[in-house]
């Protein structure tokens, strides 16, 4: 598989119109919102849990909308309309019409005291349909100034018995083991929290359509927790998923942030740090949910067995607000976090171990081989490549030659940064072409991306001095 894969253009504007819609765990507006994803990605197929299913204490949750959300002050004026901003209104609020004391009110009024300008999303009633209550989330400022005497309330909501959906894009490859990509579709208005994920995850298969894998790899949109547990209840052994990354905040300019499987140790663990090793941007590997979490639990746990790990960008200030909109999305921190699920695969496709063809030690500086790179050496402020152009040969352009195929700038950088090491890799190849080391454990040994040692093995491969034999990602 090569690594140049282009994300479509027309990304932001699929996002950009999936944003403003009302998406809770189960409701007419997350319905809705699935059939858009379904013309925006023709392949895929909606998934349907009936409205009676149960998985243990889980039941499918009740559908819940909106018919009237209103608030006015004592002089009248609306401050509240659900339909301008949902996150203005509890989820899951049971009906309320009536006059209430500013006192009264208080107590049905969610805020945050640390971000007080924005709007927070009360979502946790979702999950918690017992609970009866009905009330408002307005920015701290505004709670402050909200003037003494009474208030109109109109709440009208429905609750009712309705299936659950998500969303699936599938792409097959040789082997029906697959790597399952998840995210969260709901929270209304929110961009970057969950639906920035779907986006993000169904680009990746949709750009895999006319390419070969060795693996099959899909990516699930679906209500949070709740829908992935109704999913690996009913689909995950159907599909064969073997693994799982739980991707979200792709938008959000911040660090990226890599948390492990439970397990702590499997060939996706491994591959993404050593991703992560070589981005521009700090970041962080924790262990499984150690700093936030969703759908990765109703996978990897002792009933699945399905290892997931999960790849998000933290800190994230708007997390749960109002300002987590459309204008909250940077596109290059976007398509950097595409790139990055793009490298996991061409990582898990390429990584091989080798075997030699040679009879002797190659000359690798051969015109007829024509492999050999010589080491780069640096200035320490600059990082500067300096190259001793007297004493270099023609085959030490088959370094550019390498660097050519490859198209994202940042990967080809890390490249070029960690050609120092050039000698170290020449040499390695041939003591370890054996089987006794893969492609991927040669990069890590030599601290180069995957991506440039595998191309030149490649290289090597092509003058018929080794061959190479795929390592199943999910082979113990």
């Amino acid at each position: 598989m090569n690594i140049n894969i282009n994300i479509n253009k027309d990304w932001f504007k699929n996002l950009k119109t999936l944003v403003p819609t009302y998406r809770y765990l189960n409701n007419d507006g997350i319905r809705n919102s699935f059939k858009m994803m379904k013309k925006f990605y023709p392949s895929s197929n909606i998934l349907k849990f009936g409205k009676n299913e149960k998985s243990g204490f889980w039941e499918i949750p009740l559908s819940w909308d909106v018919k009237i959300g209103q608030l006015f002050d004592p002089k009248g004026k609306k401050i509240v309309d659900y339909f301008k901003n949902p996150l203005q209104l509890f989820s899951n609020s049971k009906n309320f019409v009536g006059k209430i004391s500013k006192d009264n009110l208080l107590k049905h009024i969610y805020s945050d005291e640390k971000r007080p300008t924005l709007t927070p999303f009360h979502y946790r009633n979702q999950f918690r349909e017992n609970i009866k209550e009905w009330g408002f989330c307005l920015p701290f400022n505004q709670v402050k100034k909200l003037s003494k005497g009474d208030y109109k309330v109109k709440i009208k909501t429905q609750t009712k018995k309705n299936e659950m959906h998500s969303i699936i894009l599938n792409h097959k490859g040789a082997s029906s083991k697959t790597l399952l990509f998840v995210s969260h579709f709901d929270h209304p208005y929110q961009a970057n929290d969950g639906i920035a994920g779907s986006v993000a995850t169904f680009e990746m298969i949709k750009s895999l359509s006319k390419i070969k894998t060795k693996i099959s790899y899909s990516a699930l949109a679906t209500p949070e927790i709740i829908g992935s547990i109704f999913f690996a209840k009913k689909y995950a052994k159907k599909n064969n998923i073997k693994q799982g990354l739980m991707c979200s905040f792709c938008g959000v300019d911040s660090n990226f942030v890599y948390s492990r499987t439970s397990l702590e140790n499997t060939f996706t663990d491994k591959a993404m740090a050593h991703i992560l090793k070589f981005k521009k941007k700090k970041s962080k590997i924790t262990n499984f949910r150690n700093l936030v979490g969703a759908d990765e639990i109703a996978y990897d746990n002792v009933v699945n067995n399905i290892p997931c790990g999960s790849l998000y960008r933290w800190p994230y200030k708007y997390y749960h607000t109002n300002k987590d909109d459309i204008n909250s999305v940077d596109k290059k921190s976007f398509i950097e976090y595409f790139n990055i699920l793009k490298e996991l695969i061409y990582i898990i496709e390429n990584n091989s171990i080798f075997f030699n063809k040679f009879k002797s030690l190659p000359k690798l500086s051969d015109p007829r081989i024509n492999l050999y790179i010589s080491p780069r050496y640096w200035e320490d402020k600059t990082n500067k490549v300096l190259i001793d152009k007297k004493n270099q040969n023609k085959s030490d352009k088959e370094f550019n030659k390498v660097l050519d195929l490859i198209n994202d700038n940042e990967l080809k950088k890390a490249c070029v940064e960690s050609s120092q090491n050039i000698q170290l890799l020449q040499s390695l190849i041939s003591t370890k072409a054996n089987g006794s080391m893969s492609s991927f454990e040669l990069a890590e040994k030599c601290n180069m991306p995957f991506v440039f040692v595998n191309t030149y093995l490649d290289l090597w491969e092509k003058k018929k001095l080794i061959k190479k034999k795929w390592i199943d990602p999910f082979s113990k």
